[in-house]
C-alpha cells in the first residue's frame, strides 16, 4: 500500500514511436512570506504542542498553492518521517481495502491501519503515528478540493473537444471491401473506436504487422472496437492488386475487413498525403478521428501494448 501510495501521478498518455516504415512512394509576495516562515520555523530546535498545531494548518493553508503532486509527496514524506513505525502499521493492511476508492479516504484508511497495529505499537509510537494521519488528513482535504477543481475543468475542456468534433472528420468515402461489399462510412457506428490502418502490398513493415493488427482486432472486439485495413495500392477497379492482396492477408491469418482505395474520394486524397507506411488513425463511432496519427509497425511488443492500452482507455471513458 506505502509503495503504491508513491507512485501515484497524473500520467498523460501519449504515443511517440521511432519505426522502420516504408516512405510515400512518391501571487509573489505571499510565496515569499511563507517562505520565510518556513525558514524561521525550521531555525527552532524545540517547538511546543500549540507551535505544531499551527505549523500544520499553516502548511495545509500554503499547500493551497502546490500541485497534487505536490501535496501527495508532502503526504510520502510524513510516512518518511516514521518508516519504522508505518511498517509496522502496514503489515496489518487488508488487501480488499484500496486506498484512493471513493468510498476509502487516504487518512482514514492509514488510521484504520494504526488502530489494527496498536498492541504493536508502543504508546509513544502509536500517538506519533494518529499525529501524523491527522496532519495527512489536512493534506488529503486540500488534494481532495483540487482534484474537484481539476475534475470540473477537464469537463470543461471536453465539452470544447466535441464542440470542435467537425474540424478531426474522417474523410468522406464509398468503396467496396476484399468481398465486393460496399463500405462507407458508417462502418464505424457500430464499433465504439476502430483502428484504421493504411498499408500498401510492397510495404515489408506493413505486412510484418497484419498478425499483430489480426491479434489487436480479436482483444480489441470484446470491449467493442474494430480493426479495418485499407490498402491505398489496391484502389477500386484493380483486381489483380486486389487478389494480391487478398493473398498477403490469407498468408498472415488476418480475417479483419480490407477496403479498396477510391483515389477520386475524399479518402483518397486524405491518403496522398500520408508520408509514411504504415499508418493508423483511432476513429471513433461519430466518425470523428481521435488522438494523432500512430506512424510504423506495431509489431513490437510494447508499441502493441501502448496502442492496445490506449484503445481500452479510450473506449472506456466513452461508456
Amino acid at each position: 500500500m506505502k509503495n503504491k501510495k508513491l507512485q501515484i501521478s497524473a500520467l498523460a498518455l501519449a504515443l511517440a514511436f521511432t519505426f522502420v516504415g516504408c516512405g510515400k512512394k512518391e501571487n509573489t509576495e505571499n510565496s515569499t512570506s511563507n517562505k520565510t516562515s518556513i525558514e524561521s520555523n525550521m531555525k527552532d530546535n524545540k517547538k511546543n504542542e500549540d507551535n505544531i498545531t499551527s505549523n500544520k494548518s499553516s502548511m495545509a493553508s500554503n499547500s493551497n498553492d502546490q500541485s497534487i503532486d505536490d501535496l501527495m509527496q508532502k503526504q510520502n514524506d510524513i510516512l518518511k518521517k516514521h518508516d519504522k513505525q508505518w511498517q509496522v502499521a502496514f503489515s496489518k493492511a487488508d488487501k480488499s481495502k484500496i486506498a484512493g476508492e471513493p468510498d476509502v479516504s487516504y487518512d482514514m484508511y492509514l488510521l484504520d491501519l494504526v488502530e489494527k497495529s496498536k498492541d504493536e505499537l508502543s504508546n509513544k509510537d502509536y500517538d506519533l503515528l494518529k499525529k501524523d494521519v491527522e496532519e495527512i488528513g489536512k493534506i488529503e482535504k486540500i488534494i481532495n478540493k483540487k482534484k474537484g477543481i481539476e475534475d470540473q475543468f477537464n469537463k470543461d475542456k471536453k465539452k470544447e473537444s466535441a464542440s470542435t468534433k467537425q474540424l478531426n472528420l474522417f474523410p468522406e468515402f464509398k468503396s467496396k471491401d476484399f468481398d465486393g461489399n460496399e463500405v462507407t462510412k458508417e462502418i464505424f457506428k457500430d464499433k465504439k473506436l476502430t483502428l484504421v490502418n493504411f498499408w500498401f502490398n510492397g510495404c515489408a513493415p506493413c505486412v510484418g504487422e497484419i498478425p499483430h493488427l489480426q491479434k489487436l482486432n480479436k482483444e480489441i472486439e470484446k470491449m467493442g472496437g474494430q480493426v479495418i485495413g485499407i490498402n491505398t495500392e489496391a484502389q477500386v477497379g484493380k483486381d489483380d492488386v486486389i487478389e494480391e492482396a487478398k493473398k498477403i492477408l490469407k498468408k498472415q491469418g488476418a480475417t479483419y475487413k480490407n477496403i479498396s482505395l477510391d483515389p477520386d474520394s475524399e479518402l483518397g486524397k486524405y491518403a496522398q498525403e500520408i508520408m509514411s507506411y504504415p499508418t493508423s488513425v483511432l476513429v471513433d463511432n461519430e466518425g470523428n478521428i481521435v488522438g494523432d496519427p500512430i506512424v510504423g509497425a506495431i509489431d513490437k511488443k510494447d508499441t502493441y501494448d501502448k496502442v492496445k492500452t490506449m484503445m481500452e482507455k479510450i473506449i472506456k471513458d466513452e461508456i
